[in-house]
């Protein structure tokens, strides 16, 4: 027998949550087959058979788990699924659904039943997986019945996702615990464009800023390893193995850092394919855990037509953070006092203060417009 263990997916969680099982129960799998899909805060994970056997499942999705447990058994195909009947039924009905689609998990239940809080008040928090940190934030409120409403209208209350959870808890941590300055520097950006326009006709894949900041990062960081490292305690700076840059994504379902990896090494057309595996996954099924993992720093994308700076957050962990708004146009006299118009953008990096100082911030600047300026040195 083969016990299927869910591995530690990131170094965040310490709990994760069955949301779908791939594959049937009594099933016949073969090693590499996907047998079911876990949830981390931030994306999905799918966990495959180790090897081959028939499928017992232990939890039921959305049951909430922690790294290292087991959720499923893979059997011998001569051994009979003895008691497979009696293990379902085992399993407690709480992680199930309800008509309203509402799941609670066990963990969630039991503090339910020992801190005394009732049902509809779960449902009542608005939130489809219900989870025993909700439960928590219940216990610790008023138990008392809410007073008559007032003659005016009351504010209305929302619970934010999980993601976005997730979201405030770094950067509430990086406040705490990063003392953050930040550079911007104005950048043209035609000669990038137009060398954008071209690449993209040639790999097919869609090419602009984005894709030549995350190259340009890349190349950077031989000269520059500050910005790829990770500050611990008494003075001293873990420098990253590589150029690993995160690209943030955000399409309302809550912000995600897909890393593309070793943006040094790898061509310009590598690395827009990957952003564009990126914006796929945005906009559909979203990311795998693996594609958010150990970035070394970040670029932040807030190019939406007329942003004109953006401040981005460092994430603990990390030095440095570099912001790419919009491109805008600006008019600047040629040699015989002409004006000629320009493209450009205001290029900013926030960073940790304890390793790096302002101009260490402009240095880097400087050298990411040189290369965005002869945008050959990118492909």
């Amino acid at each position: 027998m083969i016990e299927v263990r869910v591995p530690r997916l990131n170094s965040n969680d310490t709990h994760y949550v069955v949301v779908e099982w791939v594959a049937e129960e009594g099933a016949r799998v073969a090693e590499g087959d996907p047998l079911v899909v876990v949830e981390t805060s931030k994306a999905t994970e799918e966990i495959a058979a180790e090897g081959e056997g028939v499928v017992r499942r232990l939890l039921p999705e959305g049951a909430e788990i922690e790294p290292g447990q087991t959720v499923a058994h893979l059997l011998p195909g001569s051994e009979p699924l003895v008691g497979l009947e009696d293990s379902r039924q085992d399993v407690a009905p709480g992680h199930r659904p309800q008509d309203d689609g509402v799941v609670i998990t066990e963990p969630a239940r039991a503090l339910m039943a020992s801190a005394g809080v009732s049902e509809e008040r779960v449902r009542a928090l608005g939130v489809r997986l219900v989870r025993r940190a909700d439960i928590e934030r219940l216990a610790a409120g008023p138990q008392t019945p809410e007073p008559p409403a007032p003659p005016y209208p009351q504010h209305e209350r929302v619970t934010l996702g999980r993601a976005q959870r997730r979201t405030a808890e770094l950067v509430a941590e990086s406040h705490r615990t990063v003392p953050a300055a930040f550079t911007a520097l104005t950048v043209e950006v035609d000669a990038a464009l137009a060398m954008a326009r071209t690449a993209t006709r040639s790999y097919r894949t869609l090419v602009g800023l984005p894709e030549l900041l995350v190259r340009a990062a890349g190349l950077l960081r031989d000269r520059f390893p500050l910005f790829f490292a990770e500050a611990e305690p008494d003075g001293v700076v873990r420098l990253a193995p590589a150029a690993h840059v995160g690209v943030t994504f955000d399409t309302g379902k809550g912000l995600a850092v897909p890393v593309v990896r070793d943006a040094g090494t790898r061509s310009l057309a590598e690395v827009s394919k990957d952003l564009m595996e990126f914006r796929r996954a945005s906009m559909g099924d979203g990311f795998r855990e693996r594609d958010l993992r150990d970035p070394s720093t970040v670029v932040t994308l807030h190019t939406d037509p007329g942003v004109a700076f953006a401040v981005p957050v460092v994430f603990p962990g990390h030095t440095s953070a570099l912001s790419l708004p919009a491109v805008r146009t600006e008019l600047e006299l040629d040699g015989e006092g002409a004006p000629v118009a320009r493209q450009v953008v205001n290029l900013g990096v926030a960073y940790d203060h304890r390793v790096l100082n302002g101009r260490d911030a402009v240095a880097f600047l400087v050298a990411a417009r040189e290369l965005l300026r002869s945008p050959e040195q990118l492909a």
